[in-house]
């Protein structure tokens, strides 16, 4: 059983630790910030409402974001779309 439950903490982390880094990447933010976030989460300061906050919180900022890209996209693509039928 505590086996279980130690395998469950490290996937738990794992999981945080691959959310903050791709948004961190994909999106611009500082190596700094997914340092400071990630040793935070793990500290004892954190519990489990600071760590969901924080999860709900990167969740949204990504989501935002890659919807503004896919608007973007398809605005090019209606653009294109548009000449190519006036033309």
């Amino acid at each position: 059983m505590k086996g279980t439950l130690v395998m469950f903490k490290f996937f738990k982390i794992l999981l945080i630790s691959f959310c903050i880094l791709t948004t961190t990447v994909a999106f611009g933010k500082s190596t700094h910030y997914f340092e400071t976030t990630l040793a935070h989460m793990l500290s004892d300061e954190c519990n489990r409402s600071c760590r969901t906050k924080i999860i709900e919180s990167e969740v949204d900022i990504a989501t935002i974001l890659i919807l503004k890209i896919v608007g973007k996209e398809l605005q090019q693509k209606l653009i294109q779309l548009e000449k190519e039928v006036y033309d």
